[in-house]
């Protein structure tokens, strides 16, 4: 199949310049043997360009590959500080929350605890006058039987 591609290329070759030139080559014209000889030559240097190129693109493909890694690394390595940024603002921010929650708790409690104090020291003071009154009836009711 090879001869057959090469004979067709080589017979086009012919009528091309046949057809450029008004120059009539035969297949066993000592200049078919250079075209010849020019297509391994070139065909060589492809093959080594062809394995240079695939060694290359082996080696890019080798370098972006630890260029991801590297990148991923340090991406992960931003995400980390960053999480740690951000815990120690939420601590920071649950600490502050906490002490307003106090001083809340604090209002609240003086808030509640001044009617309560009223409540206790009226309820003492009617329990007193009670008291005090019992006595002076008490008093009252001996002082007239003996």
């Amino acid at each position: 199949m090879a001869d057959e591609n090469e004979s067709v290329d080589i017979q086009r070759l012919i009528g091309e310049v046949a057809a450029r030139h008004r120059f009539l080559l035969k297949v066993e014209d000592p200049a078919i043997a250079l075209v010849t000889m020019n297509q391994l030559v070139l065909d060589s240097s492809l093959a080594a360009v062809h394995k240079q190129i695939r060694a290359t693109i082996a080696e890019f493909q080798a370098s972006l590959k630890e260029a991801e890694q590297h990148a991923a690394s340090m991406l992960a390595e931003k995400v980390k500080e960053s999480a740690a940024q951000i815990r120690e603002g939420l601590h920071g921010d649950i600490h502050v929350a906490s002490l307003k929650a106090r001083e809340y708790v604090h209002q609240v409690n003086e808030a509640h605890r001044r009617p309560a104090l009223i409540r206790w020291g009226a309820a003492g003071l009617v329990a007193a006058t009670l008291v005090f009154g019992g006595g002076i009836l008490l008093g009252t009711l001996l002082h007239w039987r003996f």
